[in-house]
């Protein structure tokens, strides 16, 4: 039994659970400074190794004796945070700031649960969310921020920076020897040296200037570095990628099924580079037989490679309106891995043939090879649907095919629906800008029958993949989204109560199907779009786990994501297993292997999506900002979006999101209805849905933010 091992048996045999440094050492029978020494050094590797835990009381203990659960810090300019449960279960848990102990924005945390909050709660004048679980920080695992992005002012000491990031509250000095000569008014990004104490203050070295903060490309790289996202590949990742960028050969189609003679086309957006997925669909007298055809990535990010290491640490490509950060280098998304037309692809293909009523009588999942015949945009699939004779006449031998497409979609469109895959229909924006990174425009993004045609298409191809490899039982990666707990449940209802709406329970309780008769029942009422939002937040987060446990959203039983591998490392790992699969390579050994690397991608792939999630609202909320940045004083309509103690939020109909303080309401005694979402006034009511005519009061690129007041609309 070695050293560190030993430590950790002591603890646990001991009844006391808690035992400090000098009750260790007395117990284990260390005398000398060498072995204390020593034991010091095993003791820091242990909490470092999340095997033993450093309380605030100086003490030692096994994280399963604290209670303890692992968290992601999301701290609120306040002071306050939420502890976000690393493995994606269970509910955020409200931390006060006297018990952050240390822990900043980021932070990855051991937290014990201390009980709910009381009704009522507020820190720093502002309301917590009611009846969150409330809990205190134990121990600092892992630092979030090792890097930060802010404003420089240069000081006769060196420099000041204040963290663009108004979640880190903390300035950050530099000493005058680690500026990197960086000028005052620059945005620089900094690496952390020491981090904040009560006592000292938080000090930086500066190892990038971005430049001029106006700039539009600038601001942008700020929001991207902030979340820890790099746009430069290392060396050794691009020398791999130039290497195997090379024409499929002969050699490399031997023992694959070959589609190239079927009409197959790809269908995206008109700025896509990337083609990762390609279709085709004959008839087999009433029968339709679809192929669904995925990026070969496997076959040229092997397992253990640079590429595949990088991959990993990414995790998902990074979209944003006028950057894309890719997953794997753009000589290989948008080269031999893209599914381009006129050339020979090596793909993953599934083949599926559905009936009349689209059930699925047959499929096939094959290592195949094909050429796709056209490259095709949304726009013109859906001119194409709207009868447009010029574009029908340009694809006149796609047109039959696309016919009958449509038809299967319809068809597993309302199986899905019949079954009762959630639909919120919420709006997204589409944000233009111009070569310089400016908002030319922002508007509904549009959702026609083209885009739901390939939705329904990728949705079932994961749907008989998933299924497939859950019946032989295979080591694998889930796309799962659990059921909504009981409590949430329950405070939906109370939510929905004000509005005079029931949610009613099924012989099997709230499953996927109760909650989508409430969507149809609201649909096209002034109050349908915040009530999807408020049943949406009421869902758990959907995450990718080793385990099966169901897809609520999409009211599957089994369900994965393989249709993405040029930007999703656990489509990549998916591919991986099922090519083991066909070739008869799954051996023991490489089974044991699997059971262990599915856990790991599992929860690499969750964080890494999460962050990428953030980081992409986090620049559309500044894309936002920019583009309403000119227009104060104008005046708009909109809606109601959400209802705090302070004010209400106002999003207006091109998306765009602001907040009226409830100061600049007019004059009343509100009273905050939490269950409800609503202000309530002797004189006014300010509730989710209603429809209101703001005037833009300021503007915030800095920290993101849009404040309305009240107005009235001139007759015209």
């Amino acid at each position: 039994m070695g050293f560190k091992d030993k430590i950790v048996e002591v603890i646990s045999s001991r009844k006391q659970k808690l035992m400090s440094f000098d009750e260790i050492a007395k117990y284990m029978g260390l005398v000398s400074g060498f072995d204390k020494q020593a034991l010091a050094g095993a003791l820091n590797d242990l909490v470092r190794e999340d095997k033993l835990v450093f309380t605030k009381r100086n003490k030692y203990t096994l994280p399963d004796n604290t209670g303890a659960t692992k968290c992601k810090i999301m701290a609120h300019p306040n002071g306050y945070a939420f502890a976000r449960p690393i493995n994606g279960e269970g509910d955020d848990v409200f931390i006060p700031e006297r018990n952050l102990n240390g822990a900043t924005q980021g932070d990855i945390v051991l937290i014990k649960i201390m009980g709910k909050k009381q009704k009522g709660f507020k820190t720093r004048g502002q309301k917590s969310a009611h009846g969150k679980k409330e809990g205190e920080v134990i121990n600092i695992l892992d630092r979030g921020y090792k890097t930060i992005v802010g404003y420089y002012e240069a000081t006769a000491g060196g420099g000041i920076v204040v963290p663009d990031d108004t979640r880190f509250a903390d300035s950050i000095f530099v000493p005058a020897n680690k500026t990197k000569g960086a000028q005052s008014k620059t945005k620089v990004v900094l690496k952390i040296i020491e981090y904040p104490t009560r006592t000292r203050m938080c000090q930086g070295e500066v190892i990038e200037v971005l430049g001029d903060p106006n700039s539009y490309k600038v601001s942008t790289l700020s929001v991207i570095r902030s979340f820890g996202l790099i746009e430069e590949f290392p060396d050794a990742v691009l020398s791999e990628a130039d290497k195997v960028n090379v024409p499929v050969s002969e050699e490399q189609m031997k023992g694959r099924k070959d589609f190239r003679q079927d009409l197959t086309i790809t269908i995206d957006g008109e700025d896509a580079r990337d083609f990762d997925d390609a279709i085709s669909l004959k008839m087999d007298k009433e029968d339709y037989v679809l192929s669904v055809h995925i990026a070969d990535v496997a076959n040229y990010v092997k397992e253990g490679s640079n590429l595949d290491k990088e991959a990993f640490r990414r995790g998902t490509s990074v979209y944003f309106p006028d950057y894309v950060l890719p997953m794997l280098p753009k000589v290989l998304s948008n080269g031999i891995c893209s599914l381009n037309p006129n050339e020979d692809r090596l793909a993953m293909s599934v083949v599926m043939k559905f009936d009349k009523l689209g059930n699925i009588k047959d499929y096939g999942i094959y290592e195949g090879v094909i050429r796709s015949n056209y490259r095709m945009t949304y726009t013109e699939v859906t001119k194409i649907f709207d009868g447009d004779n010029e574009t029908k006449e340009k694809y006149q031998d796609v047109v039959p095919m696309l016919e009958k497409m449509a038809e299967l979609a319809k068809i597993l469109l309302k199986r899905r629906d019949d079954a009762g895959q959630l639909d919120f229909d919420l709006p997204e924006a589409q944000i233009n800008v111009d070569s310089e990174g400016k908002i030319t425009e922002i508007i509904k993004k549009p959702r026609n029958l083209s885009d739901r045609l390939i939705e329904q298409f990728m949705v079932i191809t994961n749907e008989v993949i998933a299924r497939h490899c859950s019946h032989i039982n295979l080591p694998f990666v889930y796309r799962v989204h659990e059921d909504p707990t009981p409590e949430r449940v329950t405070s939906f209802k109370a939510f929905i109560a004000s509005f005079g709406l029931k949610l009613l329970a099924g012989n099997e309780g709230y499953k996927p199907m109760v909650f989508q008769k409430l969507l149809d029942q609201i649909k096209d009422t002034e109050y349908s779009k915040p009530i999807s939002k408020i049943m949406l937040r009421s869902m758990q987060k959907a995450r990718y786990a080793p385990e099966n446990l169901g897809h609520f959203g999409l009211a599957l039983k089994d369900y994965c994501h393989f249709t993405s591998p040029i930007r999703r490392y656990p489509d990549l790992v998916i591919h991986r297993i099922i090519k083991y699969m066909l070739r008869g390579e799954l051996t023991a050994n490489k089974l044991k292997v699997l059971e262990n690397f599915v856990v790991e991608a599992s929860e690499q792939a969750s964080i890494t999506e999460r962050n990428a999630d953030e980081a992409e609202r986090a620049v559309d909320d500044l894309k936002k900002t920019e583009y309403m940045a000119d227009k104060i004083g104008e005046v708009y309509e909109g809606n109601i979006s959400g209802v705090t103690d302070g004010g209400v939020f106002v999003e207006l109909d091109n998306t765009i999101e602001g907040y009226i303080y409830k100061e600049y309401l007019p004059e009343d005694r509100y009273i905050f209805d939490e269950t409800r979402y609503m202000l309530v006034g002797k004189r006014n009511r300010y509730m989710l849905g209603d429809r209101i005519a703001v005037r833009v009061a300021n503007v915030d690129i800095n920290t993101r933010h849009i404040d309305f007041e009240p107005a009235v609309i001139q007759n015209q």
